[in-house]
């Protein structure tokens, strides 16, 4: 499996072939994500998205994952923003709902 370089997937681990010599599915394993130290609660508010909170706390969009790792009581990361299912006042919004916002990372 071919990667991009720098991938915070490189360290995954493959699928293990079954007894047959098979490979049941040709991906990757999760990856092992640390404890989130050091959080934020946040109170979901309307029409908020994942990309506009990493901005908000990482100054990066493209660090949303961060905040759907310190959050692993979800399926999907749209789960941290939205119900499954339409409520009656607010569609799916998952107005006040408090989500998990790891600190910002500092340099090293």
């Amino acid at each position: 499996m071919s990667l991009l370089r720098g991938s915070r997937y490189a360290e995954a681990p493959l699928f293990a072939p079954a007894p047959d010599g098979t490979i049941p599915f040709k991906g990757l394993r999760t990856r092992r994500v640390g404890p989130a130290t050091g959080v934020v609660e946040h109170a979901v508010a309307i029409r908020e998205r994942l990309d506009q909170l990493a901005h908000r706390y990482y100054d990066e969009p493209r660090f949303w994952y961060r905040i759907v790792e310190a959050n692993p009581d979800v399926l999907f990361p749209e789960d941290l923003l939205w119900e499954p299912e339409p409520a009656e006042e607010h569609g799916r919004e998952r107005l006040g709902a408090v989500i998990v916002i790891p600190r910002r990372r500092e340099a090293t």
